[in-house]
């Protein structure tokens, strides 16, 4: 391979970082045998396991297939991405008979992040999926936790000036021809190693896309590394994905690195139990619209009684 091949230059290193920063790695036909086949979006038997594993007398293995098909089947668009966003959040439930009620079910464990204890973390390359209906898509990198696939990496010849926007291509492509797997998948990554964007699934507009150099700086290494650590993949998921419905039409976006990086020091505060008064200060811009959208003002208010929030600058409502 030549040095700035796709496959030599970018595709390997990605996943040899990941691998180093604790996902395990499956060979395309490894991958194919825990899917059970090219149809399924899901490592099956990864994650039948795990729902029991994670739902100690709540869910056996037949109750675990039943959850398996509710989660595959969701509806091939932005609506059965939603659902299966709610499925990963354990926002779902499932009827109990010995206790003649709903109860709810754990598909992450959002709690602990060491590999194996209890989420299982596993990335592979080359992944062909089908609906039946010809093309099939096939995606460069993949990443699964507890065998639900969870982002998708797209990746170029660091030699292609335009390399980002052909990734972006290929991912409107896959949305196109494999809906069925993009409406399980929440993230999406596009490098071409000079460059490293990421953004949500079903939102395929240019602005859609964020640059993690402007949360990570560093070489190729430390942006997959810093990005793909399961502590922060499991973050991204549970807290800084967001679905908004206007005038009937829902949508979805993710965080941009500053917007995280407030988030969290909003919540690090409300930890403070001594201090009753906040601060934020934002610009045009800065992602405000959000903000306020998500209720994360009034959240801070309620997590902390008494506290005040002043939001000084032109243009901040």
């Amino acid at each position: 391979m030549t040095i700035g091949s796709k496959r030599g230059s970018v595709q390997n290193p990605f996943l040899r970082y990941a691998e180093e920063a604790g996902w395990t790695y499956l060979t395309p036909e490894q991958a194919l045998d825990l899917r059970r086949g090219l149809i399924s979006p899901v490592l099956d038997s990864v994650l039948v396991d795990q729902l029991q594993r994670l739902n100690p007398g709540v869910v056996d293995n037949l109750r675990a297939e039943a959850i398996r098909d509710r989660l595959i089947r969701v509806r091939p668009g932005i609506e059965g991405n939603l659902d299966a966003w709610e499925f990963m959040k354990g926002l779902k439930t499932v009827f109990v008979e010995a206790e003649r009620r709903e109860r709810n079910v754990r598909l992450i464990d959002f709690d602990n992040v060491e590999p194996n204890r209890p989420n299982i973390y596993h990335v592979t390359d080359e992944l062909t999926f089908s609906n039946g209906t010809p093309p099939d898509i096939r995606t460069d990198v993949n990443f699964f936790i507890n065998g639900l696939p969870i982002i998708l990496g797209e990746t170029k010849s660091a030699k292609k000036a335009e390399g980002i926007a052909e990734a972006l291509d290929d991912l409107r492509a896959y949305h196109r021809d494999g809906p069925e797997l993009l409406a399980v998948l929440q993230l999406h990554v596009l490098t071409h190693l000079i460059h490293f964007f990421y953004g949500a699934t079903w939102n395929l507009s240019r602005k859609g896309l964020f640059n993690w150099r402007d949360e990570q700086a560093g070489d190729f290494e430390t942006l997959v590394k810093t990005f793909v650590a399961p502590r922060r993949v499991l973050r991204i998921v549970r807290d800084f994905i967001l679905f908004t419905r206007k005038d009937g039409e829902l949508s979805k976006v993710v965080l941009r690195p500053h917007q995280m990086r407030a988030a969290e020091r909003c919540l690090a505060r409300c930890k403070e139990p001594k201090k009753r008064r906040a601060l934020v200060w934002h610009t045009q811009g800065s992602g405000m619209s959000w903000w306020t959208r998500s209720g994360s003002c009034s959240g801070f208010n309620l997590q902390t009684p008494g506290a005040e929030f002043t939001t000084p600058g032109e243009g901040n409502r």
